[in-house]
């Protein structure tokens, strides 16, 4: 064993709590959800009563931020606790986490602390890799899904890796088939609640409502769009309806996970969280002006306006959450693994950017805010953004010396006005905090953020 992985044995080895003190935790992250997707974040036309009766009885996050506008970095930052400045992915490609010990995720934490974890769906620690044994080697003890990314962009994938077995999906071809990826993923989720003792980590990742924009069979009223043009996507006659059914799917599909705890008797200590990944996306024929995917905020996936980076985030745990109600706390992806760590009674590794917001959970103790948060994309000339208090900084087009552009959230929330030539020093002194946070990545050079 290597030096630092026998000084993580031990640093993992040193925090004992019995299993009745642990919450157990489910983590469910949709693919490309709008911050107004849900009805409880103002949605009219899609339904999502389970999750609208979750917000309700638990805390509804109003500013919560994914890490990234696009999947593989968004999951790094939630995976290993620190920003797009700094995590290792910082974009999609076939790249995946380091191997122990860099890299260390939130699952091998929880697994040290007496947690049996799983991954269940799209992967959370690569890109577009076929590499499953990787998933189990960064802290999963089970994983069920799809370790290339685009093969999570497929309803009807043919085929699934079941641990580091591939198991192939008789009858699926893409965009037709017998067995559509969500439900397939649910029910993994719910035979792992069910046969698992407590405590335990699920990471249960949904890779809808992401394109190919195809609802389960029978979903969509009247069967319209079923037929769709052939192409990496697809596209059916009616993406918005299509879109509607698979957010609704996926509502349902939590209603099964609550009557498997329910049924197991651990429904109370079981925290949920739900999220997504990034703001909607604008593929297989879908726009989110369409059922006002991205609300009251500008822009969508790949924006580092709101749209792109606020996710509807909601969290629900009735043996620990006493106080439901809406948070406005600034929080991100990168605060998770410090959470999870909090409340299973084991210290968070030094150096992250997340903060837990435990507090908030439990209304126990000082909840902590952070200074400020930060995102890098490197695709479409370059962007990166600065959140500091109710200050939004956005810079496009960086490999053009693009010009910042700076909001006031508090009273612009749709980042209409742009006050940047007004505050100067303000602009000024945000991007030197920028330049000092995030440090250059060996495998996402950027001659425009490392200059």
């Amino acid at each position: 064993m290597k030096p630092a992985l026998v000084i993580l044995a031990a640093f993992i080895s040193t925090f004992t709590f019995s299993a009745a003190e642990k919450p157990n935790i489910i983590y469910i992250i949709a693919d490309d959800l709008g911050y107004g997707d849900l009805g409880c974040f103002g949605q009219k036309t899609i339904k999502t009563p389970v999750l609208d009766k979750l917000a309700a009885g638990g805390i509804r996050f109003t500013q919560h931020y994914s890490g990234s506008t696009v999947c593989a970095p968004a999951r790094s930052t939630l995976m290993t606790g620190l920003d797009t400045g700094s995590t290792w992915l910082r974009g999609n490609g076939e790249f995946e986490l380091r191997p122990d010990p860099e890299d260390i995720t939130v699952a091998t934490l929880l697994k040290g602390a007496g947690y049996r974890t799983a991954m269940v769906g799209k992967s959370c620690i690569s890109g577009n890799t076929q590499n499953p044994q990787h998933v189990l080697n960064k802290g999963f003890d089970v994983f069920y899904g799809t370790t290339s990314h685009k093969n999570g962009h497929f309803r009807y994938p043919e085929f699934v890796y079941d641990q580091t077995q591939r198991v192939e999906l008789e009858g699926n071809a893409f965009h037709t088939g017998k067995h559509y990826d969500a439900e397939l993923y649910t029910v993994r989720a719910e035979k792992f609640i069910k046969e698992t003792k407590d405590p335990f980590f699920l990471l249960l990742s949904y890779p809808i409502p992401h394109a190919a924009v195809l609802g389960p069979e029978g979903s969509v009223p009247g069967g319209a769009g079923m037929k769709h043009k052939k192409g990496h996507y697809t596209q059916v006659k009616d993406p918005a309806a299509h879109y509607q059914a698979m957010v609704e799917a996926m509502d349902a599909y939590v209603g099964r996970l609550l009557a498997a705890l329910e049924e197991k008797g651990v429904a109370k200590n079981t925290l949920i969280f739900f999220t997504s990944d990034n703001g909607p996306h604008f593929e297989g024929g879908y726009n989110p002006k369409m059922l006002n995917s991205s609300g009251p905020l500008r822009g969508g996936k790949r924006d580092l306006y709101e749209g792109g980076i606020r996710v509807p985030t909601l969290a629900h745990w009735p043996a620990g959450i006493t106080k439901p109600g809406d948070s406005g706390h600034i929080s991100a992806f990168w605060d998770f693994l410090p959470t999870a760590c909090e409340l299973a009674g084991i210290e968070a590794p030094a150096g992250l950017h997340g903060i837990s917001f435990a507090p908030t959970l439990t209304g126990k103790g000082e909840q902590r805010a952070h200074d400020f948060l930060y995102w890098e994309f490197h695709e479409q000339g370059t962007r990166r953004a600065l959140l500091q208090g109710d200050w939004k900084l956005v810079q496009y087009d960086l490999d053009k010396n693009g010009k910042p552009q700076l909001f006031n959230l508090a009273k612009d929330l749709a980042e209409t006005k742009n006050l940047a030539a007004e505050q100067p020093d303000r602009v000024a002194a945000m991007i030197e905090i920028i330049e000092k946070r995030r440090t250059p990545s060996p495998i996402f050079p950027n001659k425009a953020l490392d200059r």
